[in-house]
């Protein structure tokens, strides 16, 4: 995590913008949570629930630098707003999202990025990234 605050801070730095605590902060929740998909109003109500008084739009304006940093992707999840997790260098990864209790479940496998970087050649795509998400029910409530 320090590596990726440095490319932060830097990035920061390179666009003319302040190294803050809040900002720190704000990364650092969400790298300290791999595996939850936090949005920017879960950001700020943890960040509030432990005392440390920052703004909604401040929790905004710093996942949208993560983002066009490249340290962290905005990741659809069906919903009227976007959820944050790091960007990292594990295998590449889609989301099984529950359309009725929003649980969310990260998979991998290793044909998956084969296939899509077979598709995009095909199409004449120099592929970057993507992102995969599914949306069914879960066990539990497939059951219901």
């Amino acid at each position: 995590m320090i590596k990726e605050l440095e490319k932060f801070e830097a990035n920061l730095r390179s666009r003319g913008l302040r190294v803050t605590r809040t900002r720190e902060l704000i990364f650092r929740e969400i790298f300290s949570r791999r595996a939850v998909h936090l949005n920017a109003e879960d950001i700020h109500r943890r960040l509030r629930a432990g005392h440390k008084r920052v703004s909604l739009a401040t929790v905004y304006r710093t996942v949208n630098l993560l983002v066009k940093s490249g340290l962290v992707s905005a990741v659809d999840l069906g919903e009227d707003h976007s959820h944050f997790e790091p960007e990292s260098q594990r295998p590449a990864h889609g989301h099984l999202i529950c359309l009725a209790c929003g649980r969310v479940l990260e998979f991998s496998h290793s044909g998956i990025q084969e296939e899509i970087e077979r598709i995009g050649k095909e199409k004449g795509y120099e592929l970057d990234k993507f992102s995969i998400q599914v949306f069914g029910f879960c066990r539990e409530c497939g059951k219901k």
